[in-house]
C-alpha cells in the first residue's frame, strides 16, 4: 500500500476537518430572528455579537445606578412590594438603575419566600405626577430560551414600551444568572 505524499496529506486533512466542522453547524430560522445550531445545540451567535458591540459603543452618561438605601431606591422597593400584594410584598431589587434626574427607573427585581415562585422580573417605573408607577406594559419575567439574554430583554422591552429612554435600556446589564446570559 502506497502512502500519500505530504504535499497532498496536508491540504487533504484540512479539508476533512473543515468538512468534519461544517458538518456539526446548522442555521435555524426562529421567529426571533437566526440561530446556529452548533452540534445539536442552538446558539444565539449573532445576539452575542450584539450584545458586545452594544456595550463597546453605548452612552451611559445620563444613566446612574442608584444606590442601595437612597431615596429612590427606597421608593421603588415600596411602589414594587405594593404592586401586587400580598404575592409581591417580599420583592428585594437586585440593582435599580435611573436616568440622572429623570423619570424613568429600570429594576432588577427578585422575591424571596414565600413569593419566591414568582420569576424574577425586570422592571420599568415611571414618576407621573410626582409618584413612581410600575410600567406594567414593560415588564420583563421569563426564560429568554436560547436567546442572548440582555440583548433579548433589551429589544422586548424597547417594543413593549417605546417611550423607555433609549441610553437607560441600552445600559441595563442584567445580573441575576436567569437574564445575566448564557
Amino acid at each position: 500500500m502506497a502512502l500519500m505524499p505530504r504535499r497532498v496529506a496536508g491540504p487533504l486533512l484540512q479539508l476533512l476537518c473543515a468538512a468534519l466542522l461544517l458538518s456539526q453547524l446548522r442555521l435555524l430560522p426562529q421567529d426571533q430572528g437566526l440561530l446556529l445550531e452548533w452540534a445539536g445545540r442552538p446558539v444565539d451567535v449573532l445576539g452575542q455579537l450584539q450584545g458586545r458591540w452594544q456595550r463597546l459603543r453605548r452612552d451611559c452618561s445620563t444613566v446612574q445606578a442608584v444606590p442601595p438605601g437612597s431615596p429612590r431606591w427606597q421608593q421603588a422597593q415600596a411602589v414594587l412590594s405594593a404592586y401586587s400584594p400580598p404575592a409581591s410584598d417580599p420583592a428585594t431589587l437586585v440593582q435599580l438603575l435611573g436616568e440622572v434626574d429623570g423619570d424613568w427607573l429600570l429594576a432588577e427585581v427578585r422575591w424571596l419566600p414565600p413569593a419566591g415562585a414568582i420569576d424574577p422580573a425586570i422592571v420599568p417605573l415611571r414618576r407621573v405626577a410626582g409618584v413612581w408607577q410600575v410600567q406594567a406594559a414593560g415588564v420583563w419575567s421569563g426564560d429568554t430560551g436560547p436567546w442572548a439574554a440582555p440583548v433579548f430583554i433589551r429589544r422586548q422591552l424597547a417594543l413593549r414600551l417605546p417611550a423607555l429612554p433609549g441610553p437607560l435600556l441600552q445600559c441595563l446589564d442584567p445580573r441575576l444568572p436567569v437574564f445575566a446570559g448564557r
